[in-house]
């Protein structure tokens, strides 16, 4: 009997163990499934880099500093190595009998240390090494420096000695090298293939139009563009716009095609029911035999249903249902993307943080950042609020916290005992802090212990911690003039166009496509949704629609009707045969050179005072499609001012303010005020009412005391 129960038990175990093993399994065929398959058979032979600096230099001072950046591993990535490279300055004072060290650590997991010295024949001293493989995750990943600097060998010196430092150089950084996976047909990868991280400036795919083709088919492709200018994240996506037989000659790469069923090229070959549905496919190249590079396709016959099949790609709840190389979309399927209304309150949840967690004495501090859709800002009396624990040993008499918005210190706020276990305050944002869209807060703690003069070791004691909720209330106001330092709005308002219209001239060339299209991926990185409504129109076929819509107007006064029909109302406006620009009261301009110039002007709209215009115009296309750079880099966009500017053949740029900012109504400034100074204003306001009635009272009085001695 105790045999059999013995047996029983031994097979009851080896059941569990064939259960969890055969769980298990499932559990792993699933994850497998989730993710692209590897196998040699399906990874492209280039090997590619993905390089993430550190950003700006950063300042190490005391005993112990950190800093972290993050870099991402794709999944369509096959990661043969990455490489971290840390480059420091250090100071002179670090020879090599201190003790300092760099540490190095990927995901809070440490995997390298080195002492470090100065060394005289090295201005930048450069530390390489490779990141364990075990220690990546798809995704992001977290690289963080730490550091322990020592300058003498005295316990409590190093802490407080502004000597104690070392730099961080801002080029610093990790190097992914990898192979891409290759994909399959199904749409649902999209935008891979046709969107590829790397470093190289090469565009990885084309938006191929028709040769003749129409101007929804070019309002879909830059559409298309502003989404992969909008989810690029090596910088400035500069994907090409060509038109077919340019592509075709050259079918190297991926490439989208958008156009009808009418004008499908022989090579493509797609089967269709319906011409008003819209249909997308994906198929491998006919334009080149390597069955990596892939075709999409997305053609419809109708005009809004071609749009909408875009749109239906910008979606990210509908494209992962696409599981299969073919889908159409018919009218009734609801594309669009649900907005959310900007909050008043933008918390710290909002802005990436669930929580700030601050550990150790002496000054600690975090930084968040956060981008209004570019139409909003930040205004005089927009309040900040924060929701504050911490250590209940502090010196009460020293610890504070002190807030930072745009750099400037807007209030601190003496920590105290009774409070530690749930302290709030507010502060309201001065008018001396830089009014912009962006917005970045620094909560700083200084957190002092009784009688401790310096830091032996790392400590988590003590420390201070803000929660989510913590927010900054603003108002959203509405940027209400249009000048370049702004540029985006108002073509795109609340993160989606706003009913914007570019009229051009009646047939661009593959090169003026392309220049347009990168403008547009620019204008693309402050989307979030795909509702608002982008048009491309000729000139020519103009019924009306400049009316109705915030102007983009692109050409010379030879290709596009509406520059001749404007010529008025610009700043610098074109001479009688509009052969070059006429000097004005900022720029007296000369010959030759006031032919060879592109001038850029944004103001109100000639036809439509609730709408605005930006007209780019030049007497050469060369010129004029040369200076889009301008809109189109962020690393040139940053160098336009005012409202107008004038950009010559070289590409030499100079800005101009033409029109007066709008006063702010005086209600609008009295609702921005802070709470005391409304609270005085209104007792201003209640002393003067109290003078005024007291004076009519007398006067009042005085007159009956007179009018009853006239009586007597």
């Amino acid at each position: 009997m105790r045999n059999y129960r013995y047996i029983r038990d031994k097979i009851e175990i080896v059941l569990v163990i064939f259960l969890i093993s055969a769980f298990l399994q499932s559990l792993l065929t699933l994850n497998v499934k989730a993710q692209p398959i590897i196998n040699s058979a399906n990874i492209e032979n280039a090997v590619n880099t993905k390089t993430y600096k550190s950003g700006s230099d950063i300042v190490f001072k005391g005993v112990f500093s950190s800093h972290s950046w993050y870099f991402n591993i794709n999944k369509w990535w096959k990661v043969s190595s990455v490489e971290a490279e840390v480059k420091l300055s250090i100071n002179q004072l670090v020879d090599k009998n201190k003790d300092t060290y760099v540490s190095f650590s990927v995901n809070g997991a440490p995997f390298y240390s080195k002492k470090i010295y100065y060394d005289s024949n090295l201005e930048t001293q450069n530390i390489k090494v490779t990141i364990p493989s075990s220690m990546l995750i798809s995704g992001n990943n977290e690289f963080k420096l730490e550091s322990y600097l020592r300058i003498s060998d005295l316990p409590c010196v190093d802490d407080v000695n502004l000597a104690n430092w070392i730099t961080i150089k801002g080029d610093s950084n990790v190097k992914v090298n990898f192979n891409n996976i290759v994909a399959d047909n199904k749409i649902s990868n999209f935008p891979y293939p046709y969107l590829k991280e790397i470093d190289e400036k090469s565009p990885n795919s084309s938006i191929i139009i028709p040769d003749k083709y129409s101007d929804s088919e070019l309002s879909a492709a830059l559409l298309l563009n502003s989404y992969f200018g909008k989810i690029y994240a090596n910088g400035d996506y500069n994907g090409k716009i060509v038109k077919y037989s340019d592509f075709s000659k050259d079918g190297y790469i991926n490439g989208i095609y958008i156009g009808n069923y009418n004008n499908i090229p022989k090579e493509i070959n797609v089967d269709h029911k319906n011409n008003e549905d819209c249909t997308i496919k994906v198929l491998n190249s006919p334009y080149n035999h390597n069955s990596n590079i892939k075709l999409m396709v997305i053609l419809c016959d109708d005009e809004k249903n071609l749009i909408k099949g875009v749109k239906a790609l910008m979606n990210d709840d509908l494209k992962f249902q696409f599981n299969s190389d073919t889908f159409n979309v018919n009218k009734e399927l609801k594309e669009e993307t649900k907005t959310i209304d900007e909050s008043e309150k933008i918390t710290f949840k909002d802005m990436g943080a669930d929580e700030i967690n601050l550990k150790g004495a002496f000054t600690r501090s975090a930084t968040l950042s956060y981008r209004l859709p570019k139409n909003r800002m930040l205004v005089v009396g927009d309040k900040i609020k924060l929701f504050m624990r911490y250590s209940e040993n502090l010196d009460f008499d020293r610890a504070l916290v002190t807030v930072y918005m745009n750099g400037t210190p807007i209030g601190s706020k003496k920590l105290e005992k009774e409070s530690a276990t749930g302290d709030e305050v507010e502060l309201a944002i001065p008018n001396d802090v830089k009014m912009t869209s962006y917005i970045e807060l620094k909560v700083a703690f200084d957190l002092e212990i009784p009688n401790l003069y310096c830091e032996k070791r790392q400590e988590e004691m003590p420390w201070a911690l803000v929660t989510g909720d913590s927010y900054i209330y603003t108002g959203l106001s509405d940027i209400k003039d249009y000048y370049f330092s702004t540029y985006g709005t108002p073509f795109i308002k609340d993160r989606l166009y706003n009913d914007t219209l570019i009229v051009i001239p009646d047939n661009l060339s593959s090169e003026d496509l392309s220049a347009i299209g990168e403008v547009f991926s620019y204008l693309g990185k402050d989307l979030a949704y795909n509702n608002g409504n982008l048009k491309a129109i000729r000139s020519l076929n103009l019924n009306g629609e400049e009316k109705e819509n915030n102007l983009i107007i692109y050409g010379t006064p030879e290709n596009n009707k509406l520059i001749k029909k404007i010529n008025d109302d610009l700043w610098f406006k074109y001479d009688d045969n509009n052969l070059k620009f006429l000097s004005n009261e900022k720029l007296i301009l000369t010959d030759p050179y006031s032919s060879e110039i592109a001038t850029f002007q944004l103001d109100i709209s000639s036809f439509n005072p609730q709408k605005a215009m930006l007209i780019l115009t030049s007497p050469k296309e060369d010129i004029l499609r040369n200076s889009l750079k301008y809109l189109s880099s962020s690393k040139k966009n940053f160098e336009l001012n005012g409202d107008s500017a004038v950009i010559d053949q070289y590409g030499n740029i100079k800005t101009y303010k033409m029109k007066k900012e709008t006063k702010e109504p005086v209600y609008s400034r009295l609702v921005s005020l802070d709470t005391t100074s409304k609270g005085l204003l209104g007792l201003m306001i209640l002393f003067i009412i109290f003078a005024i009635v007291a004076s009519m009272l007398y006067y009042s009085k005085n007159k009956s005391i007179e009018k009853k001695r006239n009586k007597k």
